[in-house]
């Protein structure tokens, strides 16, 4: 029985819940995450199998907590603390992994014997003694609900919950709940690093191991050794793990708003986070200078500094064909990780790039600048390195490589080459796939290829269907990435183009049918305008999408970007009012007319 804690403003249901009713809330799509103060999955296929084992024994587990934020009509329900515990269950039930050397029976309840018969779910092998399997099924999951719960209410009780610092990171405990300029813009730049980025910062938990790091045995959607710092030899897996990578991410991006040459040292961070307690005279000055500069700069602005220099680097190094630690230590380094020495590089890139104004303008010299360079880099030793070091090793690198630099001729603050923002934009479509769309390109793919007026229509359609999600909802379709596998090949077949690939997507990009048609670019694009400003699409969404469509550029590769917004009413096309499902795009029937104009109250 449910037992409830009469507080002043909010009420507080404990009560035990059957392991079998807790999945099927969760195939309800009633969990969902916080993504401002929660973690990603991260818990070892040991830590999953451990907790099972608690609940197979009848042991005590540690209680799951449950807000429903106030004023959400949806009945979900936010995941305070518990995730990884929920997220353990859960993936056990769905046949992820096995516990005891043996997986879930799907057969011991209904509601997994219905997904196994209609082919949901595949039982794996060997199958968990079914005694087992009931005691897991029955077991009562401790929940604690926190009811009307305010969002702010929500992110301090999260903090308090883990000002332990056990199972958080120091990092991880710096950004729980923090909500300041600052914080907001390390959080999203180093999802975008990481490319673990969200439309929304609410997800379903569901969809949590589509943007969670793979570690040994539980194949999540990202790679560990895919992303940049890993891959580039600067930091480990497990320094990955441990947030160290939104470490990095704060100490540069305080270093690039500041007007002087900071520090860098743990202690600082807190500072920088509003997380030093207690609070001093000196810790509330570094965080209101740094909060100060960030929204000075603006948030935006800010990410996309970062951008510019990231997508800088990144270009470099696939031009150099090598990493970021075996182009300035060829020899090696011991096999350490080189933070500083990135530092370094990435401030550098920064002031020339950023602050004044300049681009690259010979790639092989720099990468020959470059090369074994870090024997040169004076780095500080030790966990402190001091601002007149740390500026001084940064000029140096200046020094050197700003040669191989020239004044930028078409400035543009807001100018980003689109490879992080591009690949976020993939990533993003994976956990929201009705605010995405992806077309091979606007020509045919039979032998005499053609401008494809159906496929073209289809794309307005799409943009109406996004619109109509609701007021204020964003979403892109992307023309130049090829659906599959087999699509990539054919244009392959056709025009001779390789596709780059990226987390199972091909892009193809769309010069060669520009080529094809006798255009550049230029005219290319002023052709697709003209078709937008021609099609039935309902204005205002016509006008916002014909203002907003982009060719922007990835690698070598051309792609039309699509931006789409929902309007303060629905839109239509030629009289048709489409919408999403999944990644379907259906009419509205005259008996939904209602739901669809009630999404934009």
């Amino acid at each position: 029985m449910a037992e409830k804690l009469a507080g002043a403003q909010q009420e507080l249901i404990v009560r035990g819940e059957q392991v079998e009713r807790v999945f099927i809330n969760y195939l309800d799509n009633k969990y969902v995450v916080n993504r401002r103060y929660q973690r990603k999955l991260i818990w070892t296929i040991e830590e999953k199998q451990n907790f099972i084992d608690s609940i197979i024994r009848g042991f005590p587990v540690p209680i799951i907590l449950l807000a429903e934020p106030l004023g959400r009509q949806d009945g979900t329900l936010e995941i305070i603390d518990g995730m990884q515990r929920m997220n353990a269950i859960t993936s056990f039930i769905g046949n992820e992994y096995t516990v005891g050397g043996g997986y879930f029976d799907l057969n011991t309840f209904a509601t997994t014997k219905d997904l196994l018969d209609r082919k949901v779910i595949e039982q794996r092998t060997p199958i968990l003694d079914r005694d087992q399997c009931l005691a897991i099924a029955s077991y009562p999951v401790p929940l604690s609900i926190y009811e009307a719960a305010r969002g702010e209410s929500v992110e301090e009780v999260f903090r308090r919950i883990n000002s332990g610092g056990r199972q958080l990171s120091r990092q991880e405990l710096r950004a729980a709940g923090a909500t300041d300029a600052f914080a907001d813009c390390v959080r999203q730049i180093s999802a975008g690093v990481r490319g673990d980025t969200s439309n929304s910062d609410l997800l379903l938990l569901g969809e949590m191991n589509k943007i969670s790091i793979t570690n040994r045995e539980l194949d999540y959607g990202i790679s560990a050794d895919s992303v940049f710092w890993v891959a580039h030899g600067i930091l480990t897996k497990d320094q990955l793990r441990q947030s160290r990578d939104e470490e990095m991410v704060a100490d540069l991006v305080a270093y690039m708003v500041s007007d002087e040459p900071l520090p860098s040292r743990t202690e600082l961070f807190d500072d920088y986070y509003g997380a030093t307690f207690p609070v001093t005279t000196t810790s509330k000055a570094r965080f209101d200078a740094v909060d100060n500069a960030i929204r000075k700069r603006s948030p935006e602005l800010v990410d996309l500094d970062y951008q510019r220099v990231q997508d800088a680097l990144i270009l470099l190094l696939g031009q150099a064909r090598t990493t970021f630690t075996t182009l300035i230590f060829p020899n090696g380094n011991g096999g350490n990780p080189v933070p500083r020495y990135f530092q370094a590089v990435f401030l550098a890139f920064h002031d020339l790039i950023v602050r004044r104004g300049m681009v690259v303008s010979n790639s092989a010299g720099l990468i020959r600048c470059l090369t074994d360079c870090g024997k040169n880099v004076e780095i500080q030793d030790g966990g402190k390195w001091g601002a007149e070091n740390r500026g001084k090793t940064v000029n140096s690198v200046v020094g050197w490589i700003q040669g191989h630099f020239e004044d930028d001729k078409n400035p543009d603050p807001a100018k980003v080459h689109w490879v992080t923002k591009f690949q976020n934009l993939l990533t993003n479509s994976k956990t929201e796939q009705a605010a995405y769309d992806f077309k091979q390109g606007f020509y045919t793919l039979n032998a005499n290829p053609s401008f494809d007026e159906g496929s073209f229509d289809k794309i307005i359609e799409t943009c109406a269907a996004i619109a109509n999600i609701g007021k204020g909802h964003k979403g892109y379709v992307l023309v130049g990435v090829a659906e599959n596998a087999a699509t990539a090949a054919r244009v392959h077949d056709l025009f001779g183009i390789q596709p780059l690939t990226h987390g199972g997507f091909y892009v193809t990009g769309v010069e060669h049918e520009a080529q094809h048609s006798g255009k550049n670019l230029d005219q290319m694009f002023q052709d697709i305008t003209d078709r937008i400003s021609r099609s039935a699409l309902s204005e205002p969404l016509r006008s916002y999408v014909n203002s907003h469509v982009k060719c922007v550029q990835y690698f070598d590769k051309t792609i039309f970007v699509f931006e789409v917004l929902g309007q303060e009413g629905p839109s239509h096309v030629g009289g048709k009012w489409p919408e999403r499902q999944g990644p379907q795009v259906k009419d509205v029937t005259p008996d939904r007319m209602g739901t669809l104009f009630e999404r934009f109250k």
